[in-house]
């Protein structure tokens, strides 16, 4: 439980319960170590039918290509790559440094 941050809490469970009709985005910036995790958290632990994929980057990996794509699809990768087209599907698992880039790109 957090304490002094329900009004953060509130508009964080707000934005997911309205993700429920479909996808949805939402950004957290801010310092490091001003709780931004934990309010995610919070919210999450009561949010019932819905999936969320998140992105947390450290600043010394903001420089480097496709980390937070990685990081976004985690253990999800290969369920995302299976649903896409050839093309896509061998772009992605090149970006994730999945396959080797050798041959022929369309």
């Amino acid at each position: 439980m957090l304490i002094g941050r329900d009004r953060e809490i509130a508009r964080l469970r707000g934005f997911l319960a309205a993700c429920e009709d479909g996808p949805c985005a939402l950004t957290i910036d801010g310092e490091a170590g001003i709780g931004k995790t934990a309010l995610l958290d919070a919210a999450i632990a009561d949010a019932s039918g819905v999936c969320v994929l998140r992105v947390r980057c450290a600043e010394a990996e903001s420089g480097l290509a496709y980390v937070g794509v990685a990081d976004l699809l985690g253990e999800w990768a290969g369920t995302a790559t299976a649903a896409l087209p050839p093309p896509q599907r061998r772009a992605l698992e090149i970006a994730l440094l999945r396959t080797d880039p050798a041959g022929e790109l369309v």
